[in-house]
C-alpha cells in the first residue's frame, strides 16, 4: 500500500463525502473512488458504508483510520528529521581533543554556542592524543579533532587542518626554583641538566615532541625526571618540586598554585598551533555545521570579540 492512499482514505474518512475529499486532495471522484475501493481489496476489508446519502465508517475504518493518520504523521518526522541532518542540526557529532584544548577560549565557546544552537545534536567528546585523532579520522571513527602536532609534523593526504589558535611554549617552573629569578625570556640553554617533567616520548603530544626537538637545537637533551601522561598531573608534579616542564600558555588557565610562568628566548620556535582537522569525505551537514561555528569564532578571536554562547554570530 502506498502512502498515498493512506492520505486518500483519510481525507475521505474525515469528509466522510467524497466530492469534498476529492476536492481537498485535487483530484477527481471517480480516481478517489478507485482508490479506496483498491485499498479495501488489499485489506480484504470494507472500511466504509456508503449509499446515496451519506457515507460511514465501519469498525475496521475507524481502527484503520488511527492507523492511517500515525502512519502519515511518522512519515512527515521522517521527513523532517532527514532534512534537519542534512542541514546539521540532528544526529551525533564525535568529536575528540587533546588535553589542552579546552583551555583554549575558542574551544570552549564553539562548544558551548553549537550546543545553545543544535540542541538536538549530541556530542560524542573524547580526550585523545594528536596522533589517536589523526587515526581516528581516516577509519572514520570520529568526525572531527582538535589536535597540538609538533612543528614538523605533517598531516596525512586526506586531512584538512583548519588553523584555530598559535600558542606561545613557555617554562613552567616551581615559584621557589633559582630560575624563577632569571629575566625574560630565558635562555633554553640555561635547561640543561634541569630536571625536566614530561610526557614519555612517543606518545603522540605534539609539543612535547616539539620540546625535545627545541633543547636539542640548544645543544642537550632534557633531563627527565618524572613522566605524567595528563596536562594537570604534569603540573602539579611541577609545583610538587620534582622538575620543570615547557607547556603551551593556554594551560596557565589551570591556575595551578606554587608554579611560576616565564617567556622563553626561542623567537618564531616558540609557538605551538592547535588545529580543527577534518577528514576529506562525504559531507556531513552536522560536522559542516560545527566547522561553520569554529570558524566564526576564530574570526571573533582575530577580532578581539567572543560571542557570549547562543547568541547571533
Amino acid at each position: 500500500m502506498e502512502l498515498r492512499q493512506f492520505r486518500y482514505f483519510v481525507a475521505v474518512a474525515e469528509e466522510l463525502h467524497f466530492s469534498r475529499a476529492a476536492q481537498r486532495l485535487n483530484i477527481g471522484q471517480p480516481p478517489l473512488t478507485l482508490q479506496i475501493q483498491s485499498i479495501e481489496r488489499e485489506l480484504g476489508v470494507a472500511l466504509l458504508k456508503r449509499n446515496r446519502r451519506k457515507v460511514e465508517l465501519t469498525e475496521a475504518g475507524r481502527l484503520f483510520l488511527d492507523e492511517a493518520r500515525a502512519a502519515l504523521a511518522q512519515a512527515a518526522r521522517a521527513v523532517e528529521t532527514a532534512k534537519r541532518a542534512a542541514r546539521g542540526e540532528v544526529g551525533t557529532l564525535r568529536l575528540s581533543f587533546t588535553t589542552s584544548a579546552p583551555m583554549l577560549r575558542v574551544f570552549t565557546r564553539a562548544v558551548r554556542h553549537y550546543r545553545a544552537i543544535m540542541p538536538d545534536v549530541h556530542l560524542e567528546l573524547r580526550i585523545q592524543t594528536s596522533q589517536q585523532i589523526l587515526d581516528g579520522l581516516l577509519l572514520e571513527k570520529i568526525d572531527l579533532g582538535f589536535i597540538r602536532p609538533a612543528a614538523s609534523a605533517v598531516i596525512p593526504k586526506g586531512i584538512e587542518a583548519i588553523p584555530v589558535v598559535t600558542d606561545r611554549l613557555m617554562l613552567a617552573l616551581p615559584a621557589q626554583h633559582a630560575l624563577a629569578a632569571v629575566p625574560e625570556p630565558v635562555p633554553l640553554g640555561l635547561l640543561a641538566g634541569v630536571p625536566f617533567v614530561l610526557r614519555p616520548r612517543g606518545t603522540g603530544a605534539g609539543f612535547y615532541e616539539q620540546v625535545f626537538e627545541l633543547c636539542h637545537r640548544a645543544g642537550f637533551v632534557p633531563s627527565i625526571a618524572q613522566e605524567a601522561s595528563e596536562a594537570p598531573t604534569i603540573l602539579g608534579l611541577v609545583a610538587a618540586g620534582l622538575g620543570v616542564t615547557i607547556a603551551p600558555a593556554s594551560l596557565q588557565a589551570m591556575a595551578v598554585e606554587d608554579i611560576v610562568w616565564r617567556e622563553l628566548d626561542l623567537g618564531p620556535e616558540a609557538l605551538s598551533s592547535i588545529l580543527l582537522v577534518i577528514a576529506d569525505k562525504q559531507p556531513s551537514g552536522i560536522r559542516s555545521s560545527f566547522v561553520k561555528v569554529v570558524r566564526e569564532m576564530v574570526e571573533a578571536e582575530r577580532r578581539g570579540w567572543l560571542p557570549q554562547a547562543g547568541s547571533a554570530m
